[in-house]
């Protein structure tokens, strides 16, 4: 190891671990500090996303797409698969740890605060604002980690739009009990002079919520679900649609919910469009043809097929059973690899995964909110233990027989062992 990832390495170890996003003061704090940074993201125009499930597919196609077009780009996008400095991304390629020490090591001195005054993620958008700054981006595709309201993220001055994918239950403790209360949570990202884009599908309680924060503010509001996308072909190597004026749409990555956040995407770039920062659609037809994010029905080998997703909750895993099973070969099998973290739902996880032909379970290498495998194996009947994820897909793949596939599946975590 070389000097200068020891002491990345050392730096993380140092920072608090804990998900501080139930507390406002947080976002205070980290306003305050930008102040004192003299507000980076006032160097670029930013494109912030919130939503429970599609803010990575929704934010890389938006992202890719300005870059066609020849802007510079970032796009923050959590969690990581592998290192955490992937997070960070400007025009396809990471912050390094020689960029990210010297930043954090410069920010802290600025402040004058030790590296306990922040979590990880806090400091991670605090580092990553800057970058973009002193990198020259002229866009910055901004993810939420977790909700909105009191998400890191948040204190930021306001975007020039709020993007809002699929709002679905999850992170129930620190977001509210119901779908409502979530919205609610992830609709303070809207602020003034902000427009305000919704994916298809929401809820009516989602929508609502979205809506009266929009109003509040007298936001502009383009509901993506106007946009017709129609599909005409699924495969397990893409998908193709039309829009309503017959333009053809192949979308590399895998699933109905892909068109949905396809749809949102168009409905993002037709309004770049009309305020001249793309000249037609075909930077956003492009990306959406080619665009494969790790982990979200990633195709990871043939003969047999193997793909891997990060779905995690209640409201995506179920849609990637569904969608494999929609696209297996006649006679073929969904042979399941599966691992959860303890703080999912994993009463309605197992009942997905109870459903398909053979599961393989083991434990996610996550130091404290991992669920052991032998327990999940417990809720899955006819479940086989594997002592991790290698072990599940070599056996997974020893079983399988012409015609099956096969889906790595559960925690990001999980997923990066693989990658």
């Amino acid at each position: 190891m070389t000097a200068i990832a020891e002491r990345y390495a050392e730096l993380r170890q140092q920072m608090d671990q804990r998900m501080l996003a139930a507390d406002p003061k947080r976002v205070v704090l980290l306003g305050q500090a930008l102040e004192q940074l003299g507000r980076p993201e006032q160097h670029y125009q930013v494109l912030h996303i919130a939503g429970t499930n599609g803010k990575g597919s929704t934010g890389a196609f938006i992202a890719q797409a300005l870059r066609n077009a020849g802007y510079h780009v970032g796009h923050f996008a959590s969690p990581a698969i592998g290192s955490d400095l992937q997070q960070t991304q400007l025009d396809g390629s990471a912050i390094t740890a020689t960029a990210y020490v010297a930043l954090l090591e410069a920010t802290m001195a600025r402040l004058q605060l030790p590296i306990a005054a922040f979590s990880a993620f806090e400091w991670d958008v605090l580092v990553t604002l800057q970058w973009y700054a002193l990198q020259g981006a002229q866009w910055v595709v901004l993810e939420a980690g977790l909700g909105g309201a009191t998400d890191a993220t948040n204190a930021i001055l306001p975007p020039k739009a709020a993007i809002f994918t699929h709002i679905a239950l999850d992170h129930m403790a620190i977001l509210g009990p119901t779908v409502a209360a979530i919205a609610h949570n992830k609709a303070q990202i809207i602020k003034p002079n902000t427009t305000v884009f919704i994916a298809p599908h929401q809820a009516p309680a989602a929508k609502a919520a979205l809506l009266a924060q929009a109003a509040k503010y007298a936001a502009p509001v383009i509901d993506a679900s106007t946009l017709t996308l129609t599909p005409i072909r699924y495969s397990l190597s893409e998908t193709r649609a039309v829009l309503a004026d017959g333009t053809l749409v192949r979308v590399k990555m895998l699933g109905g919910y892909q068109l949905d956040n396809a749809r949102t995407a168009l409905a993002v770039g037709d309004w770049l469009i009309q305020q001249g920062v793309l000249a037609d659609r075909r930077p956003l037809l492009a990306a959406l043809a080619t665009v494969q994010l790790p982990g979200r029905l990633q195709a990871y080998g043939e003969d047999p097929w193997v793909f891997l997703d990060a779905g995690h909750n209640p409201d995506a895993f179920p849609q990637v059973v569904q969608t494999l099973r929609g696209l297996l070969p006649k006679g073929g099998r969904l042979l399941v690899v599966a691992g959860f973290l303890a703080d999912k739902d994993t009463t309605t996880l197992a009942a997905e995964l109870a459903s398909v032909d053979a599961v393989w379970v083991t434990t996610p290498t996550h130091p404290t909110r991992a669920l052991p495998g032998a327990k999940l194996q417990q809720a899955v009947p006819n479940s086989i233990l594997a002592a991790d994820v290698h072990a599940g897909l070599a056996a997974a793949e020893a079983q399988a027989r012409a015609n099956d596939v096969i889906l790595v599946a559960g925690s990001f975590y999980l997923i990066g062992e693989l990658l």
